[in-house]
């Protein structure tokens, strides 16, 4: 069966920060990974035909839930209120990290410390699979104005190109490094094969989408999944960020998807400089890769890719 999976034709295709790391309380993180036993990857029975034989057996199948996502912080007053944020659909297994990259990404904390703990007031019993509150540091101002017209203007995934820019412009966007010539071209077609080797759920359901972290060399350090590609890359930047030995110089991130604008602005938030992807870049991708000088890649797949920016990066010598 995960034979079947793998082969089946889908959407895959084949300067250290120390402000960039946080560490929950152990007690509180503890609490909350040993209070879900939710699995990631699921069986049901199934139907299948091949031509005119019909067949039952079992099949793997990747769960979707929703995350409930509160914010506890204080006010201009100092006064600690709480309030959901937002409910997202996803693979339930690595909240920790998706709330983490997610926020990062979305500006509500500028570093990964600015989580002072999750799920850290409530009791055993209190604590459900599909809720998590996370608490925020006193210094951390929470603008719901913003975050209400950010919500409005990005939802369905349809934005203005010009204010979405502009909106990034007005955001805090960690400077990329502009060293030249630091990552062969040659190694880039490997990415996929890596990242997908590494893919758990993938090889068992065929149906997630995954990102990884690569180094200079082409070693892969990081990977994770997601039935959301949105919530894979959150997965991976929060993991990234809760990091004590890893930063962003240097570092690529591979998508096995296509790439669109809020994937390139997740990117850019962690400061990373180099994003590949097996499928294509979206205008507004490529338009905001340009203004913010991200090395830009997709269609990276049968030994061939092609560079939409950035190409300054890539040392492309024959060796």
């Amino acid at each position: 069966m995960a034979e079947q999976k793998v082969n089946q034709e889908d959407d895959w295709l084949g300067h250290k920060d120390s402000a960039f790391k946080v560490n929950f309380d152990q007690n509180s993180q503890q609490l909350y990974q040993s209070s879900l036993n939710t699995p990631s990857v699921v069986t049901c029975s199934r139907q299948k035909i091949n031509g005119t034989q019909v067949s039952l057996s079992i099949d793997s199948v990747i769960v979707e839930e929703p995350l409930q996502i509160s914010l506890i912080y204080s006010d201009r007053l100092g006064h600690e209120q709480e309030r959901i944020y937002l409910v997202t659909m996803r693979t339930p297994g690595d909240d920790l990290n998706l709330v983490t990259g997610l926020l990062l990404a979305e500006g509500i904390i500028k570093k990964a410390r600015d989580i002072t703990g999750i799920n850290d007031q409530l009791d055993t019993d209190e604590i459900f699979r599909n809720k998590i509150n996370v608490h925020l540091s006193a210094n951390v101002v929470v603008d719901w104005a913003l975050i209400n017209r950010d919500t409005t203007s990005f939802s369905s995934c349809g934005v203005c190109g010009k204010s979405s820019i502009q909106s990034l412009e007005l955001r805090d966007i960690p400077a990329l490094d502009t060293a030249e010539h630091w990552l062969s071209g040659h190694i880039i077609p490997y990415f996929g094969d890596q990242l997908r080797q590494s893919q758990a759920m993938f090889m068992q359901t065929g149906g997630v989408h995954g990102c990884g972290l690569f180094d200079a060399k082409g070693a892969l350090l990081l990977s994770c999944e997601d039935v959301g590609r949105h919530n894979a890359l959150d997965k991976l930047i929060g993991k990234l960020a809760r990091s004590a030995t890893l930063d962003q110089q240097k570092k690529i991130v591979f998508l096995s998807g296509r790439i669109s604008f809020e994937l390139v602005q997740k990117v850019l938030v962690a400061g990373i400089s180099v994003l590949v992807a097996v499928g294509a870049p979206s205008n507004l991708a490529i338009n905001i890769a340009k203004r913010f000088n991200l090395t830009l890649i997709g269609f990276s797949r049968n030994g061939g890719f092609n560079i939409y920016h950035g190409a300054f990066r890539l040392n492309l010598t024959t060796e």
